[in-house]
């Protein structure tokens, strides 16, 4: 390994973690912690995201070993466990097994050679678990961004749509002193998936519960995304998501809570409504949403670098660029509408019928500051 694993120790005698410390401190990088509340302490702080493995003595006052796994499992459940006991806690360890769903664990008096290998399987273990998540992670961002290419083709309001509610979300997050989670993030970027089925033309007010429906229905067909498809399906509910506390923005209502408010919000936005009269008519719904949420919206600025107003060609096009006004081909066909945010697939789809129909130019568009200056220098 070209990095020592780091791993935390757990125990509330000192001289047991000086003991530790001295006897693996050639193979690991050794942390202690002298009770559980502190064992968690250190895992909360950003710094020591490198922990790879925790390992806790059974019996500590205040909070056992057992209890002090079983909450490291629910906060960072990535991490594997291992338990040191003694035989008169047996039955305890066995149910830590079932609760804490721990790696392994081992009797004292432990041989130094038999932690070590045991911690050395935790570790290739959690790595190996690392790779196989990125890799399904990369495949899930991948699939998700060839959909909204899709969406973008088929609906490219639609997909204008899905960039300001995710947009939106990403800052409500935040506002409510959290962060916005892949789960969040995902629903928000599938939100808008059901509008395959409607017409690019439709106005805000003709996208009832058939998208919604449908985009639910599509993402649960996905392997683990059943809670993604749940969030999706609330975006059009006329009240509050049952259940949802904006105090625990990690719950799954909330986050259903979260997405319901930003699609209201960016609909009424597309009717016409100014931020502050968007806001006032959530609140005025017989049914409003928590205040707290209204005041997070009423914070959330959109997060863009300045657009400059330019007059470009089709193979200027640049995905990012928002279109002023409707792209015409030559025989009269609408290809997009004023509003809508171009994708590298659309754009295609412009040089195409450029090239077979035409395309009427010069184009408006807004284009970010940083973009104009480069095609000033072309």
């Amino acid at each position: 390994m070209s990095e020592k694993p780091t791993v935390l120790f757990v125990d509330d005698e000192p001289d047991v973690l000086r003991g530790m410390k001295l006897t693996l401190r050639k193979q690991y990088r050794v942390m202690t912690a002298e009770s559980g509340l502190e064992g968690l302490e250190l895992l909360g702080c950003a710094d020591n995201a490198a922990i790879e493995v925790v390992v806790s003595d059974m019996r500590m006052p205040h909070m056992d070993g057992a209890t002090f796994l079983s909450e490291v499992r629910r906060r960072h459940p990535h991490l594997p466990r291992i338990l040191l006991t003694g035989q008169a806690d047996m039955e305890s360890a066995i149910a830590a097994v079932n609760d804490a769903k721990i790696f392994r664990f081992l009797t004292k008096p432990c041989p130094p050679e038999v932690l070590q290998e045991t911690i050395d399987d935790a570790v290739e273990q959690a790595r190996l678990r690392g790779v196989e998540q990125r890799l399904l992670d990369e495949t899930l961002s991948a699939a998700v961004a060839v959909m909204t290419d899709v969406l973008g083709l088929v609906s490219a309001g639609a997909y204008s749509r899905t960039m300001r509610i995710t947009e939106l979300v990403g800052g409500l997050a935040a506002e409510l002193d959290t962060e916005a989670d892949w789960e969040l993030l995902l629903a928000a970027r599938l939100s808008q998936i059901g509008c395959v089925v409607i017409s690019d033309d439709a106005t805000p007010g003709e996208l009832d519960g058939r998208h919604a429906r449908v985009a639910s229905e599509l993402v649960a067909t996905i392997p683990r995304l059943e809670q993604v498809a749940d969030i999706v399906s609330h975006q059009l509910d006329p009240a509050p998501v049952a259940g949802s506390d904006p105090s625990s923005p990690a719950d799954p209502s909330t986050k259903a809570e979260l997405l319901r408010v930003a699609v209201g919000f960016d609909r009424l936005v597309a009717a016409g409504s100014t931020r502050k009269e968007a806001i006032q008519q959530l609140a005025a719904a017989p049914e409003p949403p928590a205040r707290v949420m209204l005041d997070a919206l009423s914070r959330v600025r959109p997060d863009r670098e300045a657009m400059v107003e330019i007059e470009t060609t089709v193979a200027q096009l640049a995905a990012g660029m928002q279109l002023t006004e409707d792209v015409v081909a030559g025989h009269g066909v609408k290809l997009a509408g004023a509003g809508v945010v171009l994708t590298s697939a659309l754009i295609g789809r412009f040089r195409t019928f450029a090239s077979s129909h035409g395309i009427a130019e010069p184009i408006t568009v807004l284009a970010p500051a940083s973009t104009v200056r480069e095609l000033s220098t072309r």
